[in-house]
């Protein structure tokens, strides 16, 4: 049976386990009382329950993960989101403390881990969040980093059906929550603008007399040009890489390459992989750049962060959904015809497909250039993936 001493002084917690001792500075005289209660508490009963309470509340990250709702290791110290086995980095763990004393929603930190958790390479895991917080990226509720990529324009259009169809098809699904399929898209034939209406509407129109041409259903339309059908009213972008051929890059288009033909060394600062980054790295490239594109990547397609260019990182895919201007440092969206929900429904399609894979004992993502290898077992890859696949189609 375990022997427990204690004293408390102020805000000080002095403790004696088996001859062992403990000294606690708390940070406010209420942590100093909890603590206190709860060697006065083992004290009495020195059951490895109440021991371990101690030494759980001694340990600071243990202490932080019990405050939100996280688990924890007491012999090693290591943080865990509930049900999961792979350890969350310290400095995500702090921001986890802060959030959570100041009572900020914690959705886009626990988001992002559960995508990054997906993530085959270790490096990238322990990396990733002291990266995005050098420099100014964002996150969203749903977990992505918001990113930058410098471009070409290979063909400039100024607007057109695409831009029309694309921004009505979110407005009705985002705003006015309703199938886009319940629509269609007109033209009026004199002034050539266009617009939408019911589908019940135009069923009762003539459309030579109405003076407009039906063009078919809105979410048909928005299929055929986010599914990366070429349409002559599309603006395409291109990689300013100098080799041959470059990269032709649509908005509402994942840009991808095979994670296997990335390197995934982060001692190289230039290698394969699609870059993006920082303002800082857009900025290096804006001189010999068209135009500024405003990304999302989805952390567990992130291949490298490189050592010693930190405005940059190497990935598997992103998906670019606006356009924007860069002046005086600062990047402002000027166009954006896409959402989170457009690459959600891409991920969950990803999804589907990793969680087949696990199930037939093959990893879900294939190992880059110069990756560690993925040491984790299927149960906990697949509890990952379903974990997520769960998240993102019973939201509401």
């Amino acid at each position: 049976m375990k022997n427990i001493q204690g004293i408390k002084v102020g805000n000080v917690v002095n403790i004696s386990i088996d001859g062992k001792l403990y000294k606690k500075n708390c940070g406010t005289p209420k942590e100093a009382d909890e603590l206190f209660k709860l060697v006065i508490k083992a004290k009495a009963d020195p059951s490895d329950a109440n021991v371990k309470a101690i030494r759980m509340y001694l340990n600071e990250r243990i202490r932080i993960a019990l405050l939100a709702g996280l688990e924890s290791d007491p012999e090693t110290g290591e943080v865990f989101l509930e049900g999961f086995n792979t350890p969350i980095p310290a400095t995500l763990v702090e921001v986890v403390k802060e959030y959570h004393e100041n009572g900020y929603p914690l959705d886009a930190i626990k988001n992002f881990w559960k995508l990054l958790m997906i993530n085959p390479d270790v490096r990238v895991r322990e990396s990733l969040f002291d990266f995005i917080t050098t420099h100014d990226f964002v996150l969203t509720d749903n977990g992505y980093m918001v990113v930058y990529k410098a471009v070409g324009i290979k063909k400039q259009i100024e607007d057109g059906l695409s831009t029309f169809v694309s921004n009505q098809y979110l407005h009705v699904k985002k705003d006015w929550k309703c199938s886009p399929n319940k629509y269609v898209v007109y033209r009026n034939v004199e002034t050539q603008e266009l617009a939408i209406t019911k589908i019940e509407t135009a069923e009762g129109w003539d459309e030579k007399e109405e003076g407009v041409e039906v063009l078919g259903k809105l979410g048909e339309l928005f299929d055929s040009i986010f599914n990366g059908e070429e349409r002559e009213d599309v603006t395409v972008y291109e990689s300013l890489y100098n080799g041959a051929p470059k990269m032709e890059i649509r908005l509402g288009i994942p840009v991808q390459q095979e994670r296997k033909d990335c390197d995934a060394d982060p001692s190289r600062d230039c290698s394969n992989g699609l870059h993006v980054g920082a303002t800082a790295y857009v900025e290096r490239y804006y001189g010999s750049a068209e135009a500024i594109l405003v990304c999302y990547v989805n952390p567990a397609n992130v291949v490298a962060v490189p050592d010693y260019d930190h405005s940059k990182m190497r990935t598997s895919e992103y998906f670019p959904f606006a356009l924007a201007t860069y002046t005086n440092g600062k990047i402002d969206i000027i166009k954006q015809s896409y959402f989170e929900s457009d690459y959600q429904n891409i991920e969950q399609q990803e999804l589907e497909a990793m969680i087949a894979k696990v199930k037939a004992n093959d990893v879900p993502l294939p190992t880059a250039i110069n990756a560690e290898e993925e040491t984790r077992s299927m149960a906990e890859l697949q509890k990952m993936l379903e974990s997520r696949l769960f998240d993102i189609t019973t939201e509401e």
